[in-house]
């Protein structure tokens, strides 16, 4: 774990989740996210005094544990601000909301798991385009899709880019990113098109000055899964049977908990297509059958 400059303001702490930091008067500093656990956090307040940093507030990106596990623990021995988007803030205040949602229900104990569900903590809501703290002032960026309410911050030349895009190595590696709702990825994925910044952070890649590539790669993660559905849905189908071929054609075989996150992404998709008028469903005999409504047509994101 290391500290590394971009610039005279804005640190980042790089590691499986990036932890941004942004300097404020005296040895008092903002952190972006808080990393998966307390013990990952414990390591980042000992890194941080070593410096003789305190942690005077945490902007949240999203409410996935990794990016705010470390929150509770840091608030509690700091007494720091948290603040959050306001659709992220409910599953931070009450972690066991992203357990619910992945499976629909009363949550299996296999979700009740440190990578789903992180300590609660006390957070505050975000405004909607930019945050004042002491002498700083952080712009807000909107960028659902991987998660529901998910933000970004720019600040002195950088730009805190969340989940929104992740490099070449993690899409080969999973093949499939999570998505919360792929219609308003590519809209984010659009927007970011327009950024203009010197340093781009992801949650999982380090600082770049060139987003180009990565945003025509996650785009084309989208338009891929959406090709490949409406194939699959030519056919009518149950849902079950529709998320094994989903999967399969992906080559992912991963089993226990995960695979919720890929059926709550499969859902997502569906979720797009039928808003995009190209899919339906019916339940017939207690089945929840999916069937494409047009006949399958590629690409809706323009070049």
């Amino acid at each position: 774990m290391e500290l590394k400059a971009l610039t005279k303001r804005v640190q980042v702490i790089s590691g499986f989740v990036n932890i941004g930091l942004i300097r404020l008067v005296g040895n008092r500093v903002i952190l972006i996210d808080s990393g998966l656990d307390r013990r990952y956090a414990k390591k980042v307040l000992g890194l941080l005094a070593g410096y003789g940093y305190e942690v005077a507030a945490i902007l949240n990106t999203h409410a996935h544990a990794d990016h705010i596990g470390g929150n509770a623990f840091i608030q509690m021995s700091t007494g720091c601000r948290v603040l959050i988007g306001p659709l992220e803030a409910p599953a931070a205040i009450h972690p066991l909301i992203q357990a619910i949602a992945l499976f629909g229900g009363f949550p299996l104990p296999d979700l009740l798991n440190p990578h789903v569900m992180a300590e609660p903590c006390s957070p505050e809501i975000l405004p909607e385009d930019r945050v004042i703290i002491e002498d700083v002032e952080i712009g807000i960026l909107d960028l659902p899709g991987h998660s529901v309410g998910q933000k970004g911050f720019l600040v002195d030349g950088v730009a805190f880019l969340a989940d929104t895009l992740f490099t070449t190595p993690d899409v080969q590696k999973h093949r499939l990113t999570y998505l919360y709702d792929p219609l308003a990825q590519i809209a984010s994925c659009e927007r970011l098109r327009q950024l203009n910044a010197e340093w781009y952070i992801g949650g999982h890649f380090p600082p770049t000055k060139d987003i180009r590539g990565m945003i025509a790669e996650n785009l084309g993660i989208v338009e891929r899964a959406l090709d490949v559905l409406r194939g699959l849905i030519a056919m009518p189908q149950p849902l079950d049977r529709l998320l094994k071929n989903f999967l399969d054609h992906f080559k992912i075989k991963n089993g226990g908990w995960e695979h919720f996150l890929y059926r709550a992404t499969l859902n997502g998709y569906l979720s797009a297509l039928k808003r995009l008028g190209e899919a339906d469903f019916k339940v017939l005999d207690n089945l929840l059958i999916w069937f494409g409504t047009l006949p399958p047509q590629k690409g809706i994101i323009k070049s």
